[in-house]
């Protein structure tokens, strides 16, 4: 859930407040994203993008006075795309792929309850995937029918190894096959590949050669 990675009472910004405020939050916060509120209600959000776009050029001699008289509220983004507490972590995922943005302001009951940024979620996705544990990347293909995910991790299991985490992907090589990407906890998978392969399934990873190459 999101509400497990945002991160809790996030700087943020009045409309009112000026654009050197806003840069002098981000530099000394070290911060990309500003979301902007009135009380505890979320109404718009800046980037550290957007603040650079506005600033002029240090040689123009109006810079200073242009910082100083450039508020918030006419560079920010308003009606900003948000995620709730309890979205998934996939849910947010989708949002900043499709939508093209660093983070998500968290809203419930129409307050500002955290923020989530791509880092956020790039770590959690690396946790998800647990290769933080020592082990190997294990890839199978299968056809896409009930009991072959069982039929596989079975064979894991026989050989008392872990499953720190499995993804499956469609195949790119049969729209009726999928591929089953386990990371197992192992560091020599090669008993556990040839009684795969000695049981009819396809192993794309490792490969026989680069086990040969290893030995």
């Amino acid at each position: 859930m999101v509400e497990h990675l945002m991160s809790l009472g996030p700087v943020t910004i009045h409309p009112g407040a000026t654009v050197r405020e806003a840069l002098s939050l981000t530099r000394s916060r070290r911060i990309r994203h500003l979301p902007v509120t009135e009380g505890k209600r979320l109404v718009g959000i800046i980037s550290d993008r957007d603040l650079r776009d506005v600033c002029p050029s240090v040689l123009d001699p109006g810079h200073e006075e242009l910082l100083d008289r450039t508020k918030v509220q006419e560079i920010m983004h308003r009606n900003p795309i948000t995620a709730h507490p309890l979205d998934h972590i996939g849910e947010a995922a989708r949002l900043l792929y499709e939508h093209r943005i660093g983070c998500l302001p968290v809203v419930s009951g129409g307050e500002l309850m955290g923020i989530v940024t791509e880092t956020d979620i790039l770590r959690s996705l690396v946790q998800l995937m647990g290769v933080l544990k020592p082990g190997s990347h294990l890839e199978v293909e299968v056809p896409d029918r009930p009991g072959m995910l069982a039929g596989v991790a079975g064979i894991i299991r026989n050989h008392r190894v872990n499953i720190n985490s499995m993804l499956t992907f469609p195949s790119t090589r049969s729209p009726e096959s999928l591929v089953l990407v386990f990371h197992i906890g192992t560091i020599d998978p090669r008993r556990i590949i040839a009684e795969l392969a000695a049981a009819g399934y396809q192993v794309r990873w490792p490969r026989p050669e680069q086990l040969a190459t290893d030995e």
